[in-house]
């Protein structure tokens, strides 16, 4: 009789144990899946920057330096971590985007509205700074000339992420908003 109870404490006490140490495992692979994906998308942004401040000597232009050749590039870039280009999307702006604190580097954080509405999706957005200083968050013709030269490209990434788990979600709510940016000094030549 003694051993039947003793079995049936232990059956209880694993059910138990069992369930927390679920919670646990579902709610690190969902913050697992948030790093991933945090991962893929600094390195798109830094991608994009880089790929648009490249400077080609011999023709002494930046090729690069326009909305489509940032978008291709990050597109690219995330189709490793299971984006297609459909889930990428670059929003040109009339000016910058303008952060929520009002930072002058243009650095998260960004207003929940500038975040897509859809999860697991990414809106690229580009501020185009000038040597003299102004600025742009759209540029659909590269320079032909080295004019850009000392300029900044700040490459800017938002994601909505969708999380998994329940017990995650009644924590952090449904979605996590992720936001990378990379800043970029346009080369040239004097």
């Amino acid at each position: 009789m003694y051993r039947q109870k003793q079995r049936g404490q232990s059956l209880v006490e694993f059910a138990i144990s069992s369930t927390v140490l679920l919670l646990l495992a579902m709610g690190l692979i969902d913050l697992s899946r948030a790093f991933y994906y945090s991962v893929a998308l600094q390195g798109a942004a830094r991608e994009g920057a880089r790929h648009a401040a490249w400077f080609n000597t011999a023709a002494r232009a930046n090729f690069y330096l326009k909305d489509s050749e940032i978008i291709t590039t990050v597109q690219q870039a995330l189709s490793g971590a299971g984006f297609t280009s459909l889930q990428v999307t670059f929003i040109p702006t009339a000016g910058c985007l303008v952060p929520s604190d009002s930072n002058g580097s243009g650095d998260k954080p960004y207003p929940t509205a500038a975040y897509p509405p859809t999860a697991q999706t990414v809106y690229v957005y580009a501020c185009y700074t000038t040597p003299t200083g102004s600025q742009s968050g759209t540029n659909l013709v590269a320079p032909t000339d080295n004019s850009w030269r000392l300029g900044d490209i700040n490459v800017q990434l938002l994601m909505r992420f969708q999380l998994i788990t329940p017990f995650i979600q009644s924590i952090f709510g449904n979605t996590l908003n992720l936001a990378y940016n990379e800043h970029f000094t346009i080369q040239g030549k004097p």
